[in-house]
């Protein structure tokens, strides 16, 4: 029997499974010439990213918000995307369907972007104003507003990280563990010392029963602590990052809107990975269009969901009429920010849902693949809008937002920042 027929993706029945073995590993050792010039790119962009970070931290330091706000776009727009990845696998594996096991590999590899996170959260840290403003004396306190109202030690900055810092460990021992069966086979076609580290990652796996039920049960539990922190980390940083650096802005709806922004755009960027590795990766044998049409009713759902928490937050503050509520709509919707909300309506909801209505295009592969690229821009807009806006929106200490201020647009060391830490997000992926 010929490659072509032993690989049926539509039916997933895989009858020679040592060709699948060896073909798998072949092209995992190989290193296409897209790939590299793709690493090669990446790592000029991280050069530059250094570049912008360095010029930025010494001439403004850390004491200001404001030449931050694009630093800290990024770091969210990487956080919700790629934090939000592996919770995909996990919610889908807990359903038993074939059409997702390519979908919950590639998913999962998003938990290596979790230590970059660690480090680039760190410079945040020292950039975030604190709770009670020293300077206002000691009988006139100013408050900045927050959740920690009890101020506990080392609020928000310490538990901030330390939420960061465990979503991201936790996603590497998640992806460890769902991968110690592939690595026990790989260390049988490898040598030298990709077999060493391979041998030493899958430790004492044979495939026995027993070894098989304990994964299910780990994976089980280690993703249910994951949905957790996710979200608690979704939370802190939607708040301590954006409410609370915006006065007068009290939301309930914002860090749901944030969480469910990160679930959508992180199924659009698996969609994504998975065409690239479709059309030129040589997997087409292996990724189904199954894959792609079920996936692509969830990413519709999703979009519609998103429209759904924008227009409530929205509606709230319009029927408030509070001059505060006015004006951090003027400030984040329809005045400053309202061209960068459009681009965000339109590739979040607008552009999804029209292409995903019809379902020649659900059945294909390219469209859940456009659909995912523009709900990812559409996740970068709404970052970019609402993290720009919080680190430049004025005092954190005052009541309210007594003006609306202006839009802060990047320079040079912004750009070079962001195409850093996007290139650096590129690189830990492909290098694996």
């Amino acid at each position: 029997m010929s490659a072509n027929h032993a690989h049926n993706a539509g039916m997933w029945v895989f009858p020679r499974a040592e060709e699948v073995t060896n073909d798998i590993a072949a092209k995992t050792q190989a290193m296409p010439r897209p790939l590299a010039a793709a690493l090669a790119v990446s790592a000029v962009l991280v050069v530059l990213g250094i570049i912008g970070f360095v010029v930025r931290a010494g001439g403004d330091g850390f004491d200001e918000l404001g030449p931050w706000g694009y630093y800290a776009a990024i770091f969210s727009f990487l956080l919700m995307v790629t934090g939000a990845a592996p919770l995909v696998a996990l919610a889908f594996r807990f359903t038993k369907s074939h059409w997702r096991r390519p979908l919950s590999r590639v998913s999962e590899l998003f938990a290596l972007v979790g230590i970059l996170n660690i480090l680039m959260f760190i410079p945040l840290m020292f950039v975030l104003p604190a709770i009670s403003n020293p300077g206002a004396g000691e009988h006139a306190m100013e408050l900045r507003r927050t959740i920690w109202f009890e101020v506990p030690i080392g609020a928000p900055h310490w538990w901030d990280a330390l939420g960061v810092i465990f979503l991201g460990i936790l996603g590497v021992v998640i992806l460890w563990l769902s991968a110690v069966p592939d690595l026990a086979e790989a260390r049988l076609v490898s040598s030298g010392l990709r077999q060493k580290l391979y041998g030493l990652l899958a430790g004492h796996w044979y495939g026995t029963k027993r070894q098989w039920t304990m994964q299910k049960a780990g994976l089980a539990v280690l993703g249910a602590f994951y949905f957790m922190f996710l979200i608690y980390v979704h939370f802190i940083i939607s708040t301590d990052y954006a409410q609370s650096l915006v006065p007068g802005w009290k939301d309930s709806i914002f860090p749901v809107l944030y969480s469910l922004t990160g679930l959508q755009a992180a199924l659009g960027l698996i969609l994504i990975v998975l065409f690239i590795m479709r059309r030129w990766g040589g997997y087409h044998e292996y990724i189904g269009i199954s894959t792609f049409w079920s996936a692509s009713k969830i990413l519709l759902a999703l979009s519609l969901l998103w429209a759904y928490h924008v227009f409530a937050f929205m509606i709230t503050y319009w029927y408030g009429r509070m001059e505060v509520e006015q004006n951090i709509l003027m400030y984040l919707f329809t005045k400053s920010y309202a061209g960068i909300f459009a681009a965000n309506f339109f590739f979040s909801f607008a552009m999804p849902f029209l292409l995903l209505l019809w379902n020649p295009v659900r059945r294909s592969d390219w469209g859940p693949a456009l659909a995912g690229m523009a709900v990812l821009i559409g996740a970068l807009m709404f970052n970019l809008r609402v993290f720009v806006g919080a680190f430049n929106a004025g005092d954190v200490y005052q009541h309210f937002l007594e003006v609306v201020p202006p839009a802060a647009w990047p320079d040079v060391w912004d750009i070079f920042m962001v195409l850093g830490e996007a290139g650096a997000a590129t690189a830990a992926l492909g290098y694996h």
